[in-house]
This record gives structure tokens, C-alpha cells and sequence, in this order.
């Protein structure tokens, strides 16, 4: 059979795509991807040497005159399953992430509510912000106020980037979505199917109480959206296309021996 010089089979590439209504460089539709947290806990400095991961709700917070004491919170995502779904949507390599969301639901959603636990501070308005933690090894069963220093920075190598500050409105909303910021460290941990641990505290001179609610209630979920990498063709396409071209390849070679 007579072999096509590349430049005739770029040629006969692009006849084809603009024959089957295609681009020669495909755009895909952006697919997201949901996990449900892996693990999630807080610590609280009124009860230094608690542990409350078997609780059904974790808090953000900062004191009041009735609850001195401050909430942080440790979520963790295996984001292994995300990794994977991307690979089989465009190919592995083939994708980029556009888009990272946090949805949290809460049943104490209304500021001046006391939730029924006596650990968790009431429900306020006010600001927090929410960090990528590149130390996964926390425990959400062991974890305490006092043993927090041991995965944030100042400890080893741990480090601490913003994923954004935010604003919890406190108005009866069951559930919120906060749009994360497209943090070097995040998307490489997502792109490798590695651990993500995302940490909230409240910023500075905030009144927030935000409880959300864990793995054991309705729990968080991180959401990725991605696309295909610009001139990547779309996984599965270069099945059609290089049978397209060999049907091609087979008709002029039919045509020739008649």
C-alpha cells in the first residue's frame, strides 16, 4: 500500500475534520467533578486538649462575651476519584482545571441561634477565609487546639496559601458554595489525585459563627470543574479520524489497481 507523506495526511486530517462539521482543534465542554470530604474536624481554644471529629457539625468562630474562645476547622478531600474522571473524560495530561468550588450545608444557619451542642458557638455573621494546608498526616479523630501547631506553619515544612477570604451572611441559607481561588499547590494536588486539606479560620476582627455541617450530616463536597487544554483533540477522536484516514487510504488504493 502507497504511504501518504505527512503533509499529505495533515492535509487529508483536516478534509476530514471539516467534512464531520469539526474544528481542526477541538474545544470540549467543561465537565465538573464532585467528592464528597474525606475527613473533618475542629478545634476550639476553650477546649485545648478536645477532640470532636465524632461530631456531626464543625465551626468557624471567633469569642463572645459569652464563649471566649475561637473555632478552626480541617476539612480533607481524597481527590484520587477527580483525578481519574478527568483522565477517562479527556485523556490524562489532557486537562486543566478552570474552576474549584467548596459547598458546605448547615442546619444552624440563622445568626443568633445556639446550636444544641454546647461546644459550638452561636451562629453569627461575619468574615473567615479558607487556606490549602500541604500537611494532610492530621487525624480528625486525635487533633486538638493544642496539637493544631503541629501541621501549620512554623512546624517542619507546612505551609499555609489563601484560597480567599469569604463573608457567611448568617441569613438562614441551608447551604453555600465559596468559589476558591486557583492556588498553584491546590490544582497540583487535584492533578495528581493526591490529598487536599483545606483549613478555615476567621480573619481578622470578624464576628463570624459558622457552623457547617461534617461527613457524618450532609456532608462538604469539593467541586472541580475542568476542560480540555487548548489543542488538545478530544480524547476518542483520533479513532474516528485515523479510520477515517485509512478508509481513505484503502479507497485510492482500490481506485489505482482498477
Amino acid at each position: 500500500m502507497k504511504q501518504f507523506p505527512a503533509n499529505n495526511q495533515t492535509k487529508h486530517l483536516t478534509f476530514l475534520l471539516a467534512a464531520a462539521g469539526l474544528p481542526a482543534t477541538l474545544t470540549a465542554t467543561p465537565v465538573t467533578i464532585s467528592q464528597v470530604v474525606q475527613a473533618d474536624t475542629f478545634v476550639s481554644s476553650g477546649q485545648p486538649t478536645s477532640n470532636f471529629g465524632a461530631l456531626g457539625a464543625v465551626e468557624i468562630a471567633v469569642p463572645t462575651g459569652a464563649q471566649n474562645r475561637t473555632q478552626e476547622s480541617l476539612i480533607r478531600f481524597n481527590t484520587s476519584a477527580i483525578e481519574s474522571g478527568f483522565n477517562t473524560d479527556y485523556g490524562a495530561g489532557n486537562w486543566t482545571i478552570t474552576g474549584i468550588t467548596l459547598t458546605l450545608y448547615s442546619n444552624f444557619a440563622t445568626a443568633g441561634q445556639q446550636p444544641g451542642n454546647s461546644s459550638f458557638n452561636q451562629i453569627a455573621a461575619g468574615g473567615f477565609e479558607l487556606d490549602w494546608l500541604s500537611n494532610d498526616s492530621w487525624s480528625e479523630t486525635g487533633i486538638t487546639w493544642n496539637t493544631l501547631a503541629s501541621v501549620l506553619p512554623g512546624t517542619g515544612n507546612n505551609q499555609l496559601d489563601s484560597l480567599g477570604d469569604f463573608y457567611w451572611p448568617a441569613t438562614g441559607s441551608s447551604s453555600a458554595g465559596w468559589n476558591l481561588s486557583l492556588d498553584a499547590n491546590l490544582v497540583v494536588d487535584i492533578t495528581s489525585g493526591s490529598l487536599a486539606t483545606i483549613f478555615g479560620q476567621p480573619t481578622a476582627g470578624s464576628t463570624v459563627g459558622y457552623l457547617f455541617n461534617t461527613l457524618n450530616n450532609n456532608p462538604a463536597y469539593l467541586n472541580v470543574t475542568a476542560d480540555l487544554t487548548s489543542d488538545v483533540p478530544e480524547p476518542g477522536i483520533f479513532g474516528l479520524l485515523f479510520a477515517g484516514l485509512a478508509g481513505l487510504a484503502a479507497a485510492r488504493c482500490g481506485k489505482r489497481s482498477l
